[in-house]
């Protein structure tokens, strides 16, 4: 059976997806630091995000006929008065202005209407897979205590609140990350019935 790798140093996205997983899938939570590829196609960032760490993996397996699969992710907040910029790039801009920083200027030009979107990619050293979640919604000032990076200021379309503000249950239905989990998942299940 093919051990399973999810790559991320952040602790909020390894309890996020603990509590989405369900103890149904054994995954294993590594932490390797990655040199992203620069491009504004979110999929091929995360894509080569994934095949270098399968690659420092695999050197580090001691067995080498061990089949692993390994999972990244990459989130994106495109938003439309920057003319889908930042794209993959938020954590960069959040970074040098933070949320509130990116709510004023969004909020000052007017058009707060923006997509958020999540990656997986699961790539076992000869297959690539990706799963895209997308929500639309908008830019609002910050708003909650709960979540990270932009939750905040965040509200997802037909709600009223931002994801800072709204349970982790409640965020299930809404998040972009959550819906590409679930493709993810469904093929993770397919793929380790064929491998057993």
């Amino acid at each position: 059976m093919a051990e399973i790798y999810l790559v991320t140093g952040n602790e909020t996205k390894r309890i996020e997806f603990s509590k989405m997983m369900n103890n149904e899938i054994k995954v294993q939570f590594v932490d390797i630091d990655l040199v992203e590829i620069q491009a504004n196609d979110i999929v091929e960032i995360n894509e080569g995000k994934a095949k270098s760490a399968y690659e420092i993996l695999k050197k580090k397996n001691l067995e080498s006929n061990k089949k692993i699969i390994v999972i990244t992710d990459d989130t994106g907040l495109y938003m439309d008065c920057f003319n889908s910029f930042p794209g993959p790039y938020i954590k960069w801009m959040q970074k040098a202005l933070g949320c509130e920083g990116i709510a004023e200027s969004v909020l000052k030009i007017g058009n707060t209407k923006c997509q958020a979107v999540c990656v997986y990619s699961a790539y076992d050293g000869e297959n690539m897979r990706s799963f895209k979640g997308t929500t639309q919604g908008s830019i609002t000032s910050p708003k909650g205590a709960d979540g990270f990076g932009w939750d905040k200021i965040f509200m997802p379309e037909n709600l009223d609140k931002t994801f800072g503000e709204i349970t982790f249950e409640e965020k299930q239905k809404y998040s972009p990350r959550f819906k590409a989990f679930y493709k993810l998942k469904e093929f993770l299940f397919e793929n380790l019935k064929q491998n057993i």
